[in-house]
């Protein structure tokens, strides 16, 4: 008699499995052709579905996060972000997602600790950039002449380039002469016209059409 209830115990775990494994799959197609449609609010709802039957997948926690990042909701990133940094620090999708939310949203303080972190995690120059830009705009002049002098120091920014607006359109130029353009700005901003010359000339030897380094340069 025990052992027919432990065999009808496990036939019914098995079905429940089962179950779960074919509810399971119907999700993650639903998700994939929600993304396929940029349906984002379904995709959203079966990566919460499936939260509620994996709660331990962590990587359907990236895909909702990556979700409310392209639907521009960042406060609802910033939430699950939380969440998974709670378990690990160090997740680097995490970092990365708090900081352009945190970017977006307008908040440069949280932004500035955000992408602090996330840079010893990537040693991406241009999450360095990010710092240096985020510290001027807070006026805080020392520390973004010491961080533009970390990014000149550092072996990927011969090769990089960044985009930066000027007169309602944008200009992609050399990212060296980019920092060298802000260090004139904080120069100026420290009453070093000197300096700041010296600075927005070094820009425009490096990319002589640099239009906002001329700009700064002819307002000297």
């Amino acid at each position: 008699m025990k052992s027919i209830f432990l065999l009808f115990v496990a036939l019914l775990l098995f079905s429940c499995n089962q179950t779960n494994d074919k509810e399971l799959s119907v999700k993650q197609a639903v998700y994939h052709q929600a993304l396929k449609n940029n349906d984002y609010n379904v995709a959203a709802q079966a990566v919460y579905d499936m939260l509620a039957m994996q709660p331990n997948a962590t990587h359907w926690r990236d895909s909702l996060a990556l979700i409310y990042v392209q639907q521009k909701s960042y406060r609802q990133a910033i939430k699950v972000s939380q969440q998974q940094l709670a378990d690990d620090p160090d997740d680097t999708l995490m970092v990365k997602i708090q900081a352009l939310s945190y970017k977006s949203l307008n908040e440069p303080k949280n932004a500035l600790e955000a992408y602090e972190k996330l840079y010893p995690l990537t040693q991406d120059v241009y999450h360095l950039y990010e710092i240096a830009s985020l510290q001027y705009n807070m006026t805080r002049l020392q520390e973004c002449m010491q961080t533009a002098r970390k990014i000149l120091a550092h072996p990927a920014v011969e090769k990089a380039t960044v985009s930066l607006a000027f007169n309602r359109h944008n200009q992609t130029v050399s990212l060296k002469a980019a920092v060298l353009n802000l260090q004139g700005v904080v120069a100026k901003d420290l009453d070093k016209k000197q300096e700041a010359k010296g600075f927005f000339e070094q820009a425009l030897a490096l990319n002589p059409d640099f239009e906002l380094a001329k700009g700064n340069l002819e307002a000297m």
